[in-house]
């Protein structure tokens, strides 16, 4: 068994869109409703941030069930009948 069989596949590329998920978190964080809105409007195809944002969710989802050494699935229904994310 190599390191591949085990581990999450690693991008070779960066996610497109990462940019503007990342910004758009921030904004989100801040509560600035104002700053996160202009940046949603910039990008040339606001889907790139749209499906980065769903890529770095589901990451974290990933994350969050080894940290708490459960299952993936049970974190994804856990997150989906709270409506939270995992602590």
């Amino acid at each position: 068994m190599t390191d591949t069989d085990t581990a999450a596949p690693i991008a070779e590329a960066p996610i497109a869109g990462f940019d503007t998920a990342i910004a758009m978190a921030e904004a989100a964080s801040c509560g600035n409703v104002s700053w996160w809105n202009s940046i949603r409007m910039q990008p040339e195809d606001p889907a790139l941030g749209e499906y980065a944002t769903s890529v770095l969710l589901a990451e974290l989802l990933r994350s969050s069930a080894h940290r708490l050494g459960v299952p993936v699935a049970d974190v994804w229904e856990l997150a989906r009948r709270s409506g939270r994310l995992p602590g």
